[in-house]
């Protein structure tokens, strides 16, 4: 666990090891913060064919459902097999492993449905197999229980890109958007990406960035906009989602209190509630998001202090949002480094 404390305005001030909460340690810096954004989820059974993988850059969502119609497709054709063939055991197994890949891999608003049709359909084939007496390995029931567990923690990662009871973004109008620190100093315990989840300890994507504090402190918004949610949101406790215009918003989450209401406009700096631990946590941090107008998680470490307008050439290509990029800030030139 990497420790990096950040002031403001960022300062390289610390790096230790630690370990924590739904966070892990970080601090961090001005000097040459470098950020790589989504991580990218890799083949792990070799013994399966190489076109059962979803190409390079696919969403979760295509992912997963891709992964689920190969599953079915298999399932009928094989439906004369008797109920103790291995042909059972291989399509579970491949679809678990497809599910549990993409849920390594940056979620975006649009692939709520598939998730959700994950876990109705896994559920519902598990049903049927039971019913039916078919010889399944042990370990596929467990495997499939921590699959659906991460399924339905995706589910919440995308509820809160657009959560329930949030209202329609509305258009920038007063100047260049440009993100601030929430907290002040910054600690960051948990970076954005591919996680050991602190509490099933399985490979997770974290769409944001946790940042230690103790309880109360001010968390303050990182830009000017308007309040279009304020309230409990399931895992992520109290929570409060800030439009800052053309789509992009900010989220706050494990809020102590919330010190702000919907419709209320905030300026930069203004304190929009006190840390906390609310909801899915293991103690006081701030859970903080940043979404764009296609719903897509960024890296919130790499947008402070950039100009957005910037950010969002390069996280565009073609009308589609690219699933990872590097920033690299070196006194006034801000560098892009593309994925692959």
């Amino acid at each position: 666990m990497v420790r990096v404390v950040v002031a403001t305005p960022i300062a390289l001030l610390a790096m230790t090891v630690a370990a924590s909460c739904a966070s892990d340690r970080v601090s961090w810096a001005d000097a040459e913060p470098t950020v790589a954004s989504a991580a990218r989820a890799t083949p792990h059974r070799a013994a399966a064919a190489s076109d059962a993988h979803a190409p390079p850059g696919q969403s979760a969502g295509l992912r997963i459902d891709r992964a689920l119609r190969e599953f079915v497709s298999t399932r009928v054709e094989s439906k004369q097999q008797p109920k103790t063939s291995r042909v059972w055991a291989v399509a579970w197994d491949q679809v678990i492993d497809e599910v549990g890949e993409a849920c390594q891999t940056a979620p975006r608003a649009s692939d709520l449905g598939a998730f959700v049709r994950a876990r109705a359909t896994l559920e519902v084939e598990l049903d049927v197999d039971r019913r039916r007496g078919v010889l399944l390995p042990d370990g596929i029931e467990r495997r499939l229980t921590a699959a659906l567990k991460a399924v339905d923690e995706s589910v919440g990662e995308l509820r809160q890109a657009n959560a329930p009871g949030t209202m329609a973004p509305v258009p920038r109008l007063d100047g260049e958007l440009v993100l601030r620190a929430p907290l002040a100093p910054l600690v960051l315990s948990s970076p954005f990406g591919v996680r050991a989840d602190p509490f099933s300890g399985q490979r997770r994507f974290h769409a944001g960035a946790d940042f230690d504090a103790p309880e109360g402190a001010n968390v303050y918004a990182a830009a000017s906009g308007l309040v279009v949610y304020a309230g409990a949101q399931g895992g992520y406790g109290k929570q409060v989602i800030v439009d800052h215009g053309d789509g992009v918003r900010t989220h706050y989450s494990h809020l102590a209190e919330i010190f702000v209401q919907p419709m209320q406009a905030v300026e930069e700096g203004d304190s929009v509630g006190a840390v906390g631990s609310t909801g899915r946590s293991t103690g006081p941090h701030l859970h903080f998001a940043v979404t764009n107008f296609e719903g897509q998680f960024l890296d919130p470490i790499g947008l402070l202090d950039v100009p957005y307008s910037l950010i969002a050439e390069h996280v565009k290509s073609g009308g589609k949002s690219r699933q990872a990029f590097t920033v690299r800030k070196r006194g006034d030139t801000v560098e892009f480094l593309s994925a692959k």
